[in-house]
């Protein structure tokens, strides 16, 4: 029996991909039966803001993770406290703010860009959910592939379950408003397809500002609903209403919502990058990035789907299933087995 120190504080409060990832993982061990679960995680705050984050990453985390006396700490969240305990592996999802993907304030470029790409490296495994993303980390940190392993990613059974009722022209966006995502590309594509509408779920950055005032320059204030971000319930009343989902991200080291879309049976129209051909395979619809006319012909494409694009979705449906947490769960453990 393996005992593990799992960081789950980021399905705490505001819970993005991050929560996702550690929640579902966390459950995925639980069921096995050679590993115990020790959840590292504290109920009275949420990591949304960057001082919490700070104090997360180089305090609290570390004193819980040594408290928790495990076989092996696994910190999900990409980040790693000075001097971590040993033996530890990190999920690095991607290297958002070591490639600029980000714009930011200055200390949280700094944090996230300089400071933790070194402090990564102490890791005794670094794990990343794609080959693409395996390459990017390997050459951006420059630290050897054969420590750095490919788990991957799953989708939640109840995605599979959704009862689909699409309404005409609903166009759906999931993911943090921020600027790499490019929901600007979204908004822009949108206004080019008449009686097309778009839904935002996701939780706001400064970039926001930028969407919004590019949604009143277009004068489609009444076809866009930024919604902030939403809890999981509402997000699969989303997924069940919409009639597509756009994912213009510029990059990314995954791509879950529109995997989750797959899932659904909800049409994807994807940004034309390495990682998500990976995931999505063909299975989606892709446009270059930042390019509205683009995304625009491939939503007309996706709303009204002919035999090929029904074929498409009945395809994604296979896919999708084929990423489970339970796969990703024994991956890891070969992974903690292999450290020990």
């Amino acid at each position: 029996m393996i005992r593990v120190a799992l960081e789950t504080q980021f399905a705490r409060g505001t819970s993005t991909g991050l929560g996702v990832y550690a929640s579902e993982l966390a459950a995925a061990l639980r069921a096995r039966d050679d590993v115990e679960v020790v959840e590292l995680a504290d109920e009275r705050f949420d990591l949304w803001r960057f001082d919490r984050r700070l104090y997360w990453d180089q305090l609290r985390v570390r004193r819980l993770a040594h408290a928790a006396h495990a076989d092996i700490v696994h910190f999900t969240g990409g980040t790693l406290p000075w001097n971590p305990p040993h033996p530890c592996v990190v999920t690095l999802h991607d290297l958002t703010w070591l490639r600029g993907a980000n714009r930011g304030r200055q200390y949280v470029r700094w944090y996230f860009g300089r400071v933790q790409p070194r402090l990564v490296r102490a890791a005794d495994a670094i794990v990343v959910d794609t080959a693409a993303a395996k390459a990017d980390v390997a050459q951006g940190l420059g630290v050897e592939n054969g420590r750095i392993e490919i788990a991957g990613a799953g989708v939640d059974q109840a995605f599979f379950g959704l009862q689909h009722t699409a309404e005409p022209g609903l166009v759906l966006a999931v993911g943090t408003v921020e600027e790499r995502k490019d929901l600007l590309t979204a908004v822009r594509a949108v206004a080019l397809v008449p009686g097309a509408r778009l839904i935002c779920a996701g939780p706001f950055t400064p970039y926001a500002d930028s969407v919004r005032a590019a949604i009143a320059r277009l004068g489609i204030k009444a076809r866009v609903d930024l919604l902030g971000y939403v809890p999981e319930q509402r997000l699969l009343e989303l997924y069940a209403r919409a009639s597509a989902l756009v994912f213009p991200s510029r990059y990314e080291g995954f791509g879950l919502p529109p995997l989750q879309a797959l899932a659904s049976g909800v049409p994807v129209v994807a940004s034309d990058i390495p990682v998500l051909r990976e995931v999505l395979g063909d299975c989606a619809l892709y446009a270059p990035t930042g390019d509205e006319t683009g995304f625009a012909r491939q939503l007309r494409r996706a709303l009204a789907p002919d035999d090929a694009g029904k074929a498409m979705i009945a395809r994604g449906r296979v896919r999708a299933r084929t990423f489970t947490w339970q796969g990703v769960a024994a991956r890891l453990v070969d992974v903690y087995k292999s450290l020990m």
